[in-house]
């Protein structure tokens, strides 16, 4: 094969290639379809016809072969009949009839003798199927017996027409034609005319042989044409196998290598690689899409990496500390922020569950399990110098609320440790200065009260009726004091105000929990604003829903808010109506105050719950308060565990609400068995005032305050209630005068010079020549569980209230100097813990019993003021019986917990 030739080839392979890659996959599968099938039929198809033409040819052979044999033996057939025929004529002889009817027979078989002879010389002339041997026996057959039938027919006929002339009346004739015709019969030409059929036996054996070798020749024609049908089926098999593999490599070779090469990518990373497009069909399409689409992956991924790394800066350098925690609550993911906060160093915390890192926050991601769209924040205190602020959200996928399943959370940690200082401080200096204002406002009403008092009593009544001069200058006087005293009132509010948000934020405001009817208080609400409603023509709408049930909270903040909506509401309502409501709506009553005034901005309404804030142009609207009343009562609101909020358009009113959950009955219930502080305390001094010693004599009481204006405040009011007063200026002097004149009750300021009321108190309360005296304590702080703890009767804050104080000083001198011991009595553990530390913080002696005959054998042995005791006890046990009428103990003071009612 010459180069050219190889060239030419592979110039026609590579036309063949590129017309191929040219055509669709669709088109090359239909190509390799028709091609297969194409190529089967057309070899089954060959198969069959070469087979059908050796077949029909075989056919054909066999059908001459039969036909030849067939005639031969017919020829051989007519001759023996001829010759048996002519053989009968002899007997028959003597019987003309039958003579002649049996030589019809022998006329009939000699024209068929002919006929077949005439067509045996044909055959076997025109027969090339035999050997040279047979060939040369068939025509020394023909030529030795040419003309021997017509001879031996002729000659016959010739003889029996002579016979039949003669008549063969007699039995000589018929005896002479039989002898002719044995004599015929016995002829050589006869003899001749017998060997015919002989010879003809080995003639069709001949035939018989070409028969047979025609069957075998039509066996191998079928054998060749099924042969013939396998093999080109076989061979159009495997061209169409060859061409489908040739077709399917075309398809699927640049399918494979798109295959290795996605692979090579994913498991390389290797963004680089390209597939070559070799076909215009849809593989080469693919193949183009898949190389647009790693190239945009690589982009992509450029992309992301760019951004992560510009996320990993930003949350590497972000101030506050980062956590991202599986939905187990273990850490997946953090920031150094966080290891520097908690002094980790380089500390890997993956894995560590977050309960063991930030205890505080496992019961706010169990909230984010709950409610996956909330952001859920707490403060910690990791140590003793740090405050944290964390703030969790879930991670959730899905399309819809409904569908969100929660992957873990988020958590942000914040370090407020310096905010938090700045808070505290913040809050000491609203609070001193504040406390600092409450020592020259006592002052101030003090004052005015004895002013104005003292006018009253003893100068107005002096001067002339008469005088209308007079009379005009004591109503100016009466109104000034009246302003005086009015305005240093608002100025405590004020102060009170702002005290109550300091000590909100710092958390150290006293609440009360008690059961609470909320419509009793909306009723005192509003009577206490029912002052305000008389200034202006406004209708009271009141819409509470009937039998709303028991919360538990406090219930004064809860009327100081209703109180401040409520009045807010009357003083931007000029006309119309203002709707007091409470519902229960999901487990929370829901209060309302609805006004017909005027309204908020949409720009205003997030402001109105902030500090110090107040809606409206101040230029030109005089502000109405201090803007702290809504924050107090969001302070408030919040800590029952509620939310507040405003609905409002301008000039078109506005509705604030607020909702405080309902507690389970039986949270209610263990609450009712808790008795209140206030309702204890007021409980124990009406025992005490119920029981006052009458005495004789003048008390002396000692004033201790380093405030020269305070003390004769103090002096003055006390002297009018005729008790005998010394002054101290500090605390030093307060202890030497009590060891030299001890006093029946001493009045203690805290904040003062070289030694504070607190250590004062604690000195005279542990020395015990003078533990037993009463203290009160005046106070611009509100830190009485300190002073309880230390031993006081009372604590007061600044601004005093005179009536107040002379009242708290008849109750502490009226008790003498008894002890004052209050025995507990209750199975549950935690309700006598409870009671304990109130009754302690308030100064009493505590003791405590579990059961019936505990507090039997500890009231017989220590004789108690009063008896805290489980009204399911004291029934059990009869305990009211059993002590004061069977132990003699008559005067004791017995408060029942599940009662109503109190038995003395």
């Amino acid at each position: 094969m010459s180069i050219n030739d190889l060239f030419s080839r592979s110039m026609i392979s590579r036309v063949n290639y590129q017309w191929l890659s040219k055509l669709k996959v669709n088109k090359k599968i239909a190509l390799g379809y028709a091609a297969a099938l194409g190529i089967s039929v057309f070899g089954t198809i060959l198969g069959v016809m070469v087979g059908n033409h050796w077949e029909e040819k075989a056919l054909k052979d066999e059908y001459n072969a039969l036909i030849e044999t067939s005639l031969l033996h017919r020829l051989r057939t007519e001759v023996l009949q001829a010759r048996t025929h002519q053989q009968q004529l002899i007997p028959l002889s003597k019987q003309p009839k039958e003579f002649y009817e049996e030589y019809s027979h022998v006329l009939k078989h000699s024209k068929d003798i002919q006929k077949a002879w005439l067509a045996a010389k044909k055959i076997i002339a025109s027969n090339q199927s035999f050997t040279k041997e047979e060939q040369l026996q068939l025509r020394n057959f023909i030529k030795s017996y040419e003309g021997v039938p017509q001879k031996y027919l002729a000659k016959l006929d010739e003889l029996v027409k002579e016979i039949r002339n003669q008549n063969l009346d007699t039995t000589a004739q018929i005896t002479q034609a039989q002898l002719r015709l044995l004599e015929f019969t016995n002829s050589e030409l006869a003899i001749q005319f017998d060997g015919i059929s002989d010879d003809l036996a080995e003639i069709i054996e001949i035939f018989d042989k070409v028969e047979k070798q025609a069957d075998k020749e039509l066996a191998k024609a079928i054998l060749f044409r099924n042969y013939a049908v396998m093999i080109s089926s076989l061979i159009s098999i495997i061209i169409a196998v060859f061409l489908a593999r040739k077709i399917s490599k075309a398809i699927s070779y640049p399918i494979l290598e798109l295959d290795k090469l996605a692979k090579t990518v994913t498991e390389e990373e290797n963004f680089d690689l390209r597939v070559p497009v070799a076909t215009e069909d849809e593989v080469g399409s693919l193949a183009s899409s898949f190389n647009h689409l790693i190239f945009r992956v690589k982009q992509l991924l450029d992309e992301q990496t760019a951004n992560t790394a510009h996320l990993r800066a930003i949350l590497d350098n972000l101030a506050d500390g980062l956590l991202v925690s599986d939905s187990n609550g273990n850490i997946i993911n953090y920031n150094p922020a966080i290891t520097r906060m908690f002094g980790l160093g380089d500390v890997d915390i993956r894995g560590i569950y977050c309960k063991d890192f930030i205890p505080e926050v496992v019961e706010l991601l169990n909230q984010t399990q709950q409610n996956h769209a909330a952001v859920f924040t707490a403060e910690v205190q990791p140590n003793n110098k740090q405050f944290f602020k964390v703030s969790v959200t879930a991670i959730t996928e899905g399309n819809c609320q409904d569908d969100y399943s929660c992957l873990g959370s988020v958590i942000l940690v914040r370090d407020i440790t310096q905010e938090k200082e700045v808070d505290r401080m913040k809050t000491d200096f609203i609070s001193t200065v504040s406390h600092e204002l409450r020592t020259p406002l006592t002052s101030v009403l003090g004052f005015a009260s004895i002013i104005q008092e003292k006018l009253e009593e003893d100068v107005f009544p002096l001067l002339p009726e008469g005088n209308r001069k007079t009379k005009k200058t004591v109503r100016r006087v009466k109104d000034n004091i009246s302003i005086i005293i009015s305005e240093a009132e608002r100025l405590t509010a004020l102060i009170n105000d702002v005290l109550d948000i300091a000590k909100m934020e710092a958390g150290k405001l006293d609440w009360k929990k008690e059961t609470i009817n909320i419509e009793k208080v909306i009723e005192r609400s509003l009577a206490a604003t029912s002052a305000l409603f008389e200034n202006k023509d406004l209708k009271l709408i009141r819409d509470i829903e009937p039998d709303l049930p028991q919360i538990l909270g406090d219930e004064n903040r809860l009327i100081q808010v209703l109180i401040n909506l409520i009045s807010n509401a009357v003083k931007f309502t000029d006309e119309g109506s203002i709707t007091c409501g409470a519902k229960v709506i999901h487990n929370n009553i829901i209060v309302s105050v609805i006004d017909t005034g005027n309204g908020i901005s949409q720009e205003d309404k997030p402001k109105v719950f902030d500090k110090f804030k107040q809606v409206g142009e101040i230029f030109t609207d005089k502000p109405q308060g201090t803007g702290l009343g809504l924050p107090i009562c969001k302070q408030i609101i919040e800590h029952h565990g509620g939310d507040i909020w405003v609905e409002s358009e301008l000039d078109k009113g506005s509705k604030f609400s607020f909702s405080i959950p309902i507690q389970s009955l039986r949270a209610i219930n263990e609450f009712d068995k808790i008795v209140n502080l206030d309702s204890l305390v007021r409980q124990l001094q009406e025992h005490s005032t119920e029981n006052a010693v009458n005495y004789n004599g003048q008390k002396t009481i000692l004033v201790v305050d380093d405030d020269a204006n305070i003390r004769e405040l103090l002096r003055q009011s006390l002297q009018k209630q005729n008790y005998a007063v010394q002054e101290a200026k500090n605390g030093l002097d307060a202890i030497n005068q009590i060891k030299i004149h001890k006093p029946d009750l001493v009045i203690l300021d805290v904040m003062m010079p070289q030694i504070n009321g607190f250590d004062t108190a604690a000195i005279i309360k542990n020395d015990p020549l003078t533990m037993d005296i009463p203290i009160i304590m005046l106070s611009i702080f509100e830190d009485k569980e300190r002073g309880y703890k230390l031993g006081i009767d009372r604590y007061m804050t600044k601004p005093i209230e005179s009536n107040n104080l002379i009242k708290e000083i008849g109750v502490l001198l009226s008790q003498g100097t008894s002890p004052k011991k209050v025995l507990v009595v209750d199975t549950t553990a935690s309700t006598l813990l409870t009671l304990s530390e109130i009754l302690k913080a308030q100064g009493y002696n505590v003791v405590e019993a579990s059961n019936g005959e505990e507090c039997i054998e500890k009231a017989v042995s220590i004789k108690p003021d009063m008896i805290i005791v489980d009204s399911v006890i004291s029934q059990e046990h009869d305990l009211v019986k059993t002590l004061r009428f069977e132990k003699g103990l008559e005067n004791f003071f017995f408060i029942l917990l599940g009662d109503s009612e109190n038995q003395n």
